[in-house]
């Protein structure tokens, strides 16, 4: 769901010829489109080494407090294969494996790359890579941006395939380094529990997904429900249960997995939504993992991407879940 893009190093340097207030709305308007839907590749492989740190360093106090906040939340993403930070016609492949999307200044666009006055965006051919070069005034705009904002209040519509709504809505969050992951679903391991053989189940299918995509460790934390279907289950079955799961895994990027069963009264209490939370970005799913069992939704459900301060009632769901009395734990390393 996150767009992966770069930012020409030099061109953060504020524009001479505009006033202190259109250098903040400009850089403004790429920080709060960032923070919602942008994964930042940064040249070298640390950040604190990289140019763009040192541009970002020598930014005026009225802009640099404002790219240092968002760089303390966010994650990013080392291009680490000898890209030097800067976006011109000859080095496009070098870092159009790790990002679609790159911002220039005006006097990069337009000598570099030949814009004219009303172009703000052109689509660059690097091997068989499209990568689209933006105006840094005009961030908010491009059009990867666009695309992906759209997605993110559209719904899952039956017929759509588990690995299209993994490759358009999880993949590169999975992809980001992202260490922990909040799965909070009432019916995630009851609808595990009474799945048939034949097939995967919502829960098993999207750890496999996570398994295969993710870039490093991950450790997850799942609240399901004592759903009625689970009348016969004490905790230690469950946990057997996602045991087998996470054996089944092959690259084992998963190294731990916490298990919070709560009395179905607890989510009627306390926590009415099915979420999958990456950190600070969550997908609020009216359906749960539901939609990722079989080959294809079987039923369409509502699919709601948040970040920033939406993100906090989440959180304190899960806290809810976690302090009801009755909800019992395991952890499986």
């Amino acid at each position: 769901m996150l767009v992966p893009f770069v930012i020409d190093a030099d061109s953060i340097a504020p524009d001479p010829a505009w006033t202190p207030a259109q250098q903040r709305a400009c850089h403004r308007n790429l920080l709060e489109a960032w923070q919602r839907i942008g994964l930042l590749t940064y040249d070298g492989d640390t950040f604190t080494g990289s140019r763009l740190q040192q541009a970002v360093l020598g930014l005026p106090q009225n802009l640099r407090p404002l790219w240092q906040e968002i760089l303390q939340r966010v994650p990013l993403v080392a291009c680490g294969n000898g890209w030097d930070g800067a976006v011109s016609t000859t080095n496009l492949m070098s870092f159009a494996d790790t990002a679609q999307l790159a911002f220039v200044d005006d006097t990069r666009a337009e000598v570099e790359f030949s814009f004219g006055e009303e172009c703000d965006e052109k689509i660059q051919i690097a091997g068989n890579i499209n990568v689209s070069i933006c105006r840094l005034l005009a961030a908010n705009q491009a059009m990867s941006f666009q695309a992906a904002l759209a997605i993110a209040g559209t719904h899952i519509e039956i017929g759509d395939t588990f690995q299209t709504i993994w490759e358009t809505r999880f993949k590169l969050l999975a992809m980001a380094p992202i260490k922990r992951v909040c799965i909070v679903d009432r019916y995630a391991v009851s609808q595990h529990i009474i799945c048939p053989q034949t097939r995967l189940s919502g829960l098993e299918r999207f750890l496999r997904l996570l398994d295969a995509d993710a870039s490093g460790p991950r450790h997850i934390t799942l609240y399901s429900a004592w759903t009625a279907e689970l009348h016969t289950k004490k905790i230690e079955d469950i946990e057997a249960d996602v045991r087998l799961i996470l054996g089944h895994l092959p690259n084992k990027t998963i190294k731990r997995l916490k298990i919070g069963m709560v009395p179905n009264t607890g989510f009627r209490d306390d926590g009415h939504d099915r979420f999958i939370r990456f950190d600070d970005y969550v997908w609020d799913l009216g359906l749960g993992l539901e939609v990722f069992e079989g080959a294809y939704a079987a039923k369409r459900s509502s699919a709601t991407f948040k970040t920033g301060i939406a993100v906090l009632g989440y959180k304190q769901v899960e806290q809810d879940l976690a302090g009801n009395a009755d909800t019992k734990t395991r952890e499986i390393n």
